[in-house]
């Protein structure tokens, strides 16, 4: 059977978690891959290019705990509220998914059940495991966007911070980039917004009142397991000091 989540368990007092809501492209075996094939379940719109690796070496750099989603987004969006119609998607970026036409409410809530509130449970355990044991954790999300969706224009932004409730953390981290010298395009709420796509941040993180970061990164930076590598090591620069609350001089 699959599994909705995948842990990893934390090696120090580091204090900070790292989650991602849409490491995994796997779809169960009952699914038959929802009627896709070739490309559609490799690209972006099955799950989030290149950050399952990253944040294993983020986990391994830190000593962290992590919580990766098992089961691809085209199945369930673990990153959408239950009452969203489009959790379970019915197209995604031009490509119609075939398993997820007309689905029944009981075949709709049996996803629920199975992925989605095990994949929420266990990261609500591990948030609040990670509270208990640390001080002051910060908690960071880590996502990738494609560089060019098939009915969309091209981004340009290299790392994208998405801020709602807590914008002095990602001001922090924007302000690292330059600190080591790393001339990257980040900005804030870019490609996305928080205002928009924000829930499990919402639902897990901001609700407890935790310090936490939720980073976009463009995929074209991480297709390789060097790319990947080397972009965790840029991040691990970055949230370091975050983490550990060294005090910035302000943004410009």
């Amino acid at each position: 059977m699959s599994k909705p989540f995948h842990s990893i368990e934390a090696k120090s007092s580091a204090p900070i978690f790292i989650f991602g809501d849409h490491a995994s492209r796997h779809i169960p075996e009952a699914y038959n891959n929802l009627g896709l094939s070739g490309d559609d379940l490799t690209r972006h719109i099955a799950w989030d290019i290149g950050t399952d690796s990253i944040i294993r070496h983020l986990c391994r750099e830190f000593g962290c705990a992590g919580h990766l989603a098992g089961v691809s987004r085209l199945v369930i969006d673990c990153n959408r509220s239950p009452d969203r119609l489009d959790m379970i998607p019915e197209e995604s970026d031009g490509t119609v998914i075939p398993g997820n036409q007309n689905l029944t409410e009981s075949e709709r809530q049996h996803r629920i059940n199975t992925i989605h509130k095990p994949y929420h449970a266990g990261l609500s355990a591990a948030i609040e495991t990670a509270m208990s044991k640390l001080i002051d954790p910060l908690i960071v999300s880590i996502h990738s966007f494609t560089e060019k969706p098939l009915t969309g224009e091209q981004r340009y932004v290299d790392f994208g911070y998405l801020v709602k409730s807590d914008p002095d953390s990602a001001k922090a981290a924007i302000h690292e980039y330059a600190t080591i010298g790393m001339n990257y395009d980040v900005r804030i709420n870019e490609p996305y917004t928080a205002m928009i796509l924000n829930h499990t941040v919402d639902a897990q993180v901001a609700s407890r009142g935790l310090r936490h970061l939720n980073i976009e990164i463009r995929q074209d930076l991480i297709t390789t397991d060097t790319q990947q590598a080397h972009i965790a090591d840029i991040l691990a620069r970055v949230i370091g000091p975050v983490m550990r609350k060294r005090p910035v001089a302000p943004l410009p």
